[in-house]
């Protein structure tokens, strides 16, 4: 069965005769004729009677209009949806974000933005840290994901920066207090500092061991570990040890902390927004668009 067949059956009914809906529909009788016989035949029942002058409809024949009328109605609804989800006009988005950043300023704009150009759409997004984001954005388990410390050397993601910040000393206020005032990081000699494996962002970690290694505090002098940035934030708070963080958590972090800027601990801490460089899903694009002062990162040699 056809659903152009279906659509000549309707025709039919609704002209009342073979010879009136061929007129409509710009086809020949003995086409029109053929294709209702068809349809008898592949049904199994007689849909038409045949008068003097047009048709009439038996119940199979009464049966079958109501479920065809209801059949196509579906059938344009889900061209219609298809049609926008083509466009980038609905569906649903996965977009990932690294722990502690939900309230990004970016993101918030461009779901609200498209929301607005695109009622249809929906945005899931779901946390997690930079290294299980990127393999799931390789995995097509999300569409794109918010994250830090990206390899330049990674061609199978492209990205923009959707955020800028810098890294600073985390400590307990008692610690601080108990030590006065803090230049660099060898002032800290002999306190614990809190971190996270190594496996869970490798450059990152590098990063941060290097400038430790620079100001004579040994890896093994490292305290607790935690997963991510807001873990060990809340840790720090806790009076475990010392950390370094990125800046913007003296406005999103707990009480119990005090952050210092110090000499030597130049460290930036960029997020941007990457999905797949082979990506051509235009709901995908219309949501990159919407991001505030977009601009490319520069490839790293």
């Amino acid at each position: 069965m056809e659903l152009r067949q279906l659509r000549y059956f309707i025709a039919v009914c609704d002209a009342g005769s073979v010879a009136g809906a061929a007129k409509v529909l710009h086809i020949a009788q003995p086409a029109l004729s053929r294709q209702m016989a068809a349809l008898e035949d592949e049904l199994g029942a007689k849909l038409l009677v045949r008068l003097p002058r047009g048709v009439a409809l038996t119940r199979a024949g009464e049966a079958l209009l109501a479920q065809a009328k209801l059949l196509l109605a579906g059938t344009e609804s889900l061209r219609a949806q298809v049609g926008l989800a083509a466009r980038g006009k609905a569906g649903s988005l996965r977009i990932g974000v690294v722990p502690g950043y939900s309230w990004l300023p970016a993101l918030g704009h461009a779901i609200a933005a498209l929301s607005r150009e695109s009622p249809d759409t929906a945005v899931l997004v779901k946390s997690g840290l930079s290294a299980w984001q990127l393999d799931a954005v390789k995995r097509h388990e999300l569409d794109a994901g918010i994250v830090a410390w990206r390899s330049p050397l990674d061609a199978e993601v492209e990205g923009v920066k959707v955020y800028e910040d810098r890294m600073m000393l985390a400590m307990p206020t008692a610690m601080a207090r108990a030590l006065g005032p803090i230049r660099t990081l060898g002032d800290l000699a002999g306190q614990k500092f809190i971190l996270f494996p190594r496996e869970d962002s490798p450059s990152h970690y590098d990063a941060l061991a290097r400038i430790l290694k620079a100001a004579d505090i040994p890896i093994g002098q490292l305290g607790t570990a935690a997963a991510d940035i807001p873990t060990i934030v809340g840790l720090v708070s806790a009076g475990l040890g010392c950390a370094i963080v990125p800046s913007s958590y003296q406005q999103h972090g707990p009480a119990g902390i005090v952050f210092r800027q110090i000499e030597g601990l130049d460290l930036k801490f960029d997020l941007e927004l990457v999905w797949r460089a082979d990506s051509r899903d235009p709901l995908l694009r219309g949501f990159v668009r919407q991001l505030p002062a977009m601009r490319k990162l520069p490839r790293q040699t």
